[in-house]
């Protein structure tokens, strides 16, 4: 029987940008030739700067700090960006209806790859904590998924068993590991195919 529903959070509650206008950006300010950027751009997940943002290792103020200085961006081109990444209109509203949905007879709770600012962002910009039941952010913990020992963190903070806990993640290594940790675990590709998976999960664990 499932107890316990994990959400990732980028991807997957928060829709992941479209980064068209950050290329543009990056051409008319001439940034192409700065590999780091264009890394974070087309493949966020093998960048080894968002592994560090994500591990804690680097504070999100930091990296805007060094983007501004390295890349002589004014303030206001900082500030828009950071609105763009984090505008309530990339919310999933589908899925965060479905959270509340299953909130009524399952924990649930975000474990996400996420910065030090992430928390900030979930409980007081969307306010989305009063539907969790936990929030555990990479970044506070100093482990990233796939590592199994994060899961292994929301079991025990959660006091949860992998056998009797679903996860939903973007990223199919995620979804992978957290199989062969011993969870259920579905891949997010869009709202109808993840909802219906996991409705079915449920239905069958019930």
């Amino acid at each position: 029987m499932i107890k316990t529903i994990l959400f990732d959070f980028g991807g997957v509650i928060l829709n992941t940008p479209d980064f068209r206008w950050a290329r543009r950006w990056q051409k008319i300010f001439g940034l192409q030739d700065h590999p780091e950027f264009a890394e974070m751009l087309n493949n966020p997940n093998q960048s080894q700067l968002v592994k560090d943002i994500c591990l804690g290792k680097i504070s999100e103020d930091q990296v805007w700090e060094v983007v501004s200085e390295k890349w002589r961006l004014k303030p206001k081109v900082i500030q828009g960006f950071r609105r763009r990444f984090f505008s309530k209109r990339r919310l999933n509203k589908p899925m965060i209806h479905f959270i509340v949905e299953v909130g009524a007879n399952y924990q649930t709770a975000i474990l996400s790859n996420a910065g030090d600012r992430t928390r900030q962002v979930i409980e007081e910009d969307f306010q989305l904590d009063r539907y969790l039941d936990e929030i555990i952010i990479s970044a506070e913990e100093g482990v990233i998924k796939p590592d199994p020992r994060i899961f292994q963190i929301a079991m025990e903070r959660l006091g949860a068993m992998p056998e009797r806990t679903l996860f939903l993640d973007d990223t199919l290594e995620n979804v992978l590991s957290a199989r062969e940790f011993g969870m259920h675990a579905v891949q997010f590709i869009n709202n109808h195919q993840a909802i219906q998976a996991m409705d079915d999960i449920l239905e069958k664990e019930a």
